[in-house]
């Protein structure tokens, strides 16, 4: 059995969407039935809706320990794609309450219930940062507590501290740093966004750059990273490095 948390959001809806369509068997957690709602209109988008019936749904929260239990009744895989993103100074106690504490709770139960891999959707926010003389970013950058650090990037690098606190006690895991994911279905959360602020016209842009990639391919690449033999490592998925002007004027220019 294969456990996706975040189901209802634009990463783990489409990997539910590649999971069942391939007859894994699934299950997916929700907090909200109404959120469910929204991963089945996007099976209904790709015209997939028969294998929408074929996932496990089960009511948990990540930081509830007691609910989440029961979702891992009989897992042996797990895709950690549940999170909060957010930007705002007034969320940091529920940014660090959901990436950190949730994340060591999918990690302890992991441990718990002999699972054989955990795969961790992080961000490219919780990578290490770039010296002076540096370039590029790399999977091999330290992070520095020095730095000034947003709320949701310390959240991220939190909850992957607790992933490598897992792999330490014995867990098979693999994290993927994403950039800015774009997918279609969910247009009012997330980058969705980016798309709604865009039409109703975007009166100013920033400079500098950030990395994109579609949801598909962070899809693919986490499918390929849980079959494969690799663990301990963390891959940077992203497409391409735009500047902020660019994207603001090539979705302008297509809507």
């Amino acid at each position: 059995m294969v456990l996706v948390t975040g189901g209802t959001g634009l990463v783990g809806a489409h990997l539910l969407l590649h999971l069942a369509e391939n007859e894994a068997a699934v299950r997916a957690i929700y907090r909200d039935v109404a959120c469910i709602e929204k991963t089945k209109s996007l099976f209904k988008l790709y015209q997939k809706e028969f294998w929408f019936s074929k996932i496990d749904w089960v009511r948990a929260d990540i930081i509830d320990v007691p609910s989440l239990g029961m979702a891992f009744e009989n897992v042996t895989y797990v895709y950690h794609c549940a999170g909060l993103i957010s930007y705002d100074p007034d969320d940091e106690t529920a940014l660090r309450k959901t990436n950190i504490e949730g994340t060591a709770n999918i990690v302890n139960l992991c441990l718990d219930h002999n699972v054989k891999k955990l795969c961790h959707v992080s961000s490219i926010a919780a990578l290490g940062d770039r010296k002076p003389n540096e370039n590029e970013i790399t999977e091999e950058n330290e992070w520095n507590p020095e730095t000034a650090h947003s709320d949701y990037a310390i959240s991220k690098y939190g909850a992957e501290m607790e992933i490598w606190r897992g792999q330490q006690e014995g867990l098979n895991v693999v994290i993927v740093n994403a950039g800015v994911i774009f997918g279609a279905g969910f247009w009012h959360q997330g980058s969705g966004l980016f798309f709604s602020a865009v039409k109703k016209g975007f009166p100013f842009y920033t400079n500098g750059s950030t990395g994109y990639i579609g949801v598909f391919d962070v899809v693919k690449i986490m499918i390929g990273l849980m079959e494969s033999s690799i663990a301990g490592e963390r891959f940077i998925t992203v497409a391409e490095n735009i500047t902020f002007k660019k994207i603001i004027f090539d979705i302008a220019e297509n809507l």
